[in-house]
């Protein structure tokens, strides 16, 4: 086996993987199975996510033909573990292979693609509100120190309270948009969360996700 046929062989093993372990974790989540979620989330997936990126790093083609013959000792034992076929290994590049652009992983790329969009135009709605309440804040605490009679102040100091309460509010949405936002493009840019699908049509993608929803 070459070095690139190594390589493809191995990443199609550890993103079925990952497809196995996404969809327990839909079922965790389904059962509300809060343990098993945590297990999951912070233990076995990102073990997997680690390993996928490691052979999807071009530094792995540099390995010399025994560091590869170890490295692929670990992944048959994953193999075995998971209880896949070399057959079925086999089968899975055949129709990614043949799928491609057509395969359920670009249904679920465009979906993030998608969703990140909507996000940002959600993002700049938030600034439409934010922008006109820092120019207002910015001219009543600069007739806050114009300001000379006690219940001036007191008016300008109330009308500051709020529109910092608002302001606050409104931030809190971006963080939480941002936070979004950096989850989405660090899936599509670490790949497996959408090619877990590359091996499946659109229409059998319906069956893992509800991804017209």
């Amino acid at each position: 086996m070459d070095k690139k046929k190594f390589v493809d062989y191995s990443l199609e093993i550890i993103l079925q993987v990952l497809k196995k372990l996404t969809l327990e974790l839909q079922d965790a989540q389904s059962k509300k199975n809060e343990e098993k979620i945590e297990f999951l989330k912070n233990e076995v997936i990102p073990k997997y996510e680690k390993l996928y990126l490691a052979f999807r790093d071009e530094e792995i083609s540099k390995r010399t033909p025994e560091e590869l013959e170890n490295i692929l000792k670990i992944v048959e034992d994953i193999l075995e573990k998971n209880n896949f076929s070399k057959e079925f290994i086999d089968e899975c590049q055949r129709k990614r292979e043949e799928y491609k652009e057509n395969s359920g992983a670009e249904v679920v790329k465009r979906l993030f693609e998608y969703s990140i969009k909507n996000l940002k135009k959600s993002k700049d709605k938030i600034y439409e509100k934010l922008n006109p309440i820092l120019k207002k804040e910015e001219q009543l605490e600069a007739d806050l120190k114009e300001a000379i009679q006690y219940d001036e102040e007191m008016r300008i100091s109330a009308e500051i309270v709020d529109l910092r309460e608002k302001k606050r509010e409104l931030v809190g949405k971006l963080e939480v948009l941002n936070e979004k936002i950096f989850e989405i493009e660090d899936d599509i840019q670490k790949e497996w969360k959408y090619k877990i699908y590359g091996t499946v049509t659109q229409k059998e993608l319906e069956k893992y996700v509800d991804y017209k929803n």
